[in-house]
């Protein structure tokens, strides 16, 4: 099932009364003009305006239809429950995304801050949204998308891992996800993992310390770097675990030490000073590497913070997004999820690069998107 195939199946939650646009086709509209530029409601309309002869071939319309406004574009972004986009992206993904043997695949949630309701009490909710991401390639492989008060981010990263059964990728994870089951059913699903090991798993902790402090590392390395002003270091070492010293935890092989150290900014704006740092980090893995793969592969997990979901809360404004109401936060999210994977399939140097030639690319971006050429066969459409 390609993407247009998936839209087309989705139930139309709107009363049949005065349905004048069936649903794929105004959600067709949002995915394509949202990731060649028109970005809102209002611009949408001016999406369908300046390309209508373009959408009418493309999806073998009538030549007299009238296409939707901007209250029904937002009508419907405002309604439509988020899981389904989520859902559409996965389609989209497994189709078009390739996953290597060997790749490095990080996890990790990111709350949406617009969808927050509740304050600090007891009472919160938000929505959160749980990527599998490509250290090499950029892009999200697959998601899950979750309200807080209904199921953890633990849950959602064990069931991705499922869905990842058979790959033979190497998962990389924060210490929340350091978890006895977690790694059992990454082992089980015959993938690999690397997770950060801190005091939240105090035996694990305690014992990865003794570990370190009464045996010798089998090997080593050290790489120096200096980036915008911040000098640092980092200093790896990798430990073998003997069979019988943790059992409970599948996989385990190895325990890893990065000591980082340097000088870098602190405080904010006209109170900015160089500070010295000097920090150590556990970690765990099932993996028999060398201490220079382990260093890189522990680096390119921060990628997900840096390259998603910094790039979609800074240059995409995820966070503070002006298009409320509903499920509207949660569901631009959704569609910020395929513009930033298709600007990576791009291959340029960074995402404004990718948006600019992604601009009014009406023709490339449908093809990446729904598979559509001239030989499509005509779909129905309401007039």
């Amino acid at each position: 099932m390609n993407l247009i195939e998936a839209i087309k199946s989705v139930p139309d939650h709107r009363h049949p009364r005065g349905i004048r646009h069936e649903l794929w086709l105004i959600l067709t509209i949002i995915l394509l003009g949202s990731c060649t530029g028109y970005w809102g409601y209002k611009p949408l309309v001016e999406f369908t305006k300046n390309h209508r002869k373009t959408l009418i071939k493309l999806f073998k319309l009538p030549s007299d239809i009238r296409f939707p406004s901007d209250s029904t574009f937002r009508n419907i972004i405002q309604s439509l429950d988020f899981e389904i986009l989520a859902v559409l992206f996965n389609v989209w993904s497994q189709q078009k995304l390739s996953i290597d043997e060997g790749e490095l695949m990080a996890m990790d949630g990111k709350g949406i801050k617009s969808t927050s309701a509740g304050g600090n009490s007891s009472y919160q909710n938000f929505v959160s949204m749980v990527s599998v991401y490509s250290h090499a390639h950029g892009w999200v492989v697959r998601h899950q998308v979750i309200e807080n008060k209904h199921k953890s981010e633990v849950e959602v990263v064990q069931e991705l891992v499922q869905e990842l059964s058979g790959k033979k990728v190497v998962i990389t994870l924060d210490a929340l996800h350091c978890q006895k089951k977690t790694l059992a059913l990454i082992i089980e699903s015959g993938n690999d993992y690397i997770v950060t090991l801190k005091k939240n798993q105090l035996n694990l902790f305690k014992a990865a310390n003794k570990l370190v402090s009464s045996t010798r590392a089998t090997d080593e390395n050290e790489i120096s770097e200096c980036i915008h002003g911040r000098t640092t270091t980092r200093h790896t070492k990798i430990y073998p675990i003997p069979p019988e010293l943790l059992p409970l935890w599948a996989g385990a092989k190895h325990i890893i030490v990065v000591r980082r150290y340097g000088t870098r900014w602190e405080g904010k704006k006209s109170r900015r000073h160089l500070a010295n740092f000097d920090e150590v980090h556990y970690y765990l893995s099932s993996l028999d590497w060398s201490a220079s793969q382990f260093d890189k592969a522990i680096r390119g997990h921060w990628l997900i913070e840096n390259r998603l979901h910094w790039v979609k809360d800074v240059t995409l404004n995820e966070d503070n997004d002006i298009r409320c109401g509903g499920n509207a936060p949660a569901n631009w999210a959704m569609i910020r999820q395929f513009l930033v994977s298709l600007a990576r399939m791009k291959c340029t140097q960074t995402l404004p690069e990718a948006l600019r030639l992604m601009a009014n690319q009406i023709e490339d971006l449908s093809e990446l998107l729904f598979n559509l050429s001239s030989s499509d066969k005509p779909v129905k459409c309401l007039a």
